[in-house]
């Protein structure tokens, strides 16, 4: 589905949605610095992903559903579809319109087999949100990394992601309920680009009400 208002498309990829019975709400963090490592083109890649949920300020989080990801109403924190993130290298052909205390990372689903993907478009084109299966991420060059590199900066309490290869189009969730997940550069009440990450290792089940 292509838009040229909202940028919304979602490419259609196979996978199952997570969820758990309804819980207090963990506390919300940006992921922890681990280990990095190189790969054969010199990048540096965090070496095991940390795993998240991701939820936006109205309160909407992520899941898969069927094969589309999408935002859902969570007014009761419920767990979400696990993201897989992982620290990229932030080498940009093209000057983001993010400060420099941005973070480069790809987000996978699937169990961290299917990546957000936003490739590069021309003017007067408009980039569109996609999953995309990769074999090993630590094995891709540079160029083939852009498209999966989101730039992950502080927004308050929450974060933005904007596309690298696509500087200005950020991740985005309708404010209505179960609309594609999709990425935009039209910012305002009716389009959410900022995003809280929730540690996926946190055991909802053992928090009371």
């Amino acid at each position: 589905m292509a838009s040229s208002h909202s940028c919304s498309d979602v490419k259609i990829c196979q996978a199952e949605s997570h969820t758990e019975p309804e819980a207090k709400c963990p506390l919300l963090s940006d992921p922890s610095p681990v280990a990095m490592i190189s790969n054969h083109s010199g990048p540096r890649i965090k070496s095991s992903p940390s795993k998240h949920f991701i939820r936006d300020t109205n309160q909407q989080i992520l899941v898969l559903e069927g094969s589309t990801l999408v935002a859902v109403p969570d007014k009761r924190c419920k767990r979400g579809e696990t993201f897989y993130v992982s620290t990229l290298p932030v080498r940009s052909p093209v000057r983001s319109t993010r400060s420099s205390k941005a973070n480069g990372i790809a987000l996978a689903v699937s169990k961290g087999e299917r990546y957000l993907c936003c490739d590069r478009v021309k003017k007067p084109k408009c980039p569109s949100l996609k999953l995309k299966k990769i074999k090993d991420l630590k094995s891709l060059k540079p160029e083939k990394l852009l498209p999966l590199t989101f730039l992950k900066e502080k927004a308050g309490s929450y974060f933005t992601l904007e596309s690298a290869a696509n500087p200005g189009y950020f991740i985005y969730t309708s404010s209505k309920p179960r609309q594609p997940v999709g990425v935009t550069k039209e910012l305002g009440k009716q389009k959410n680009t900022q995003f809280e990450f929730v540690n996926a290792n946190v055991d909802l089940s053992e928090i009371e009400d």
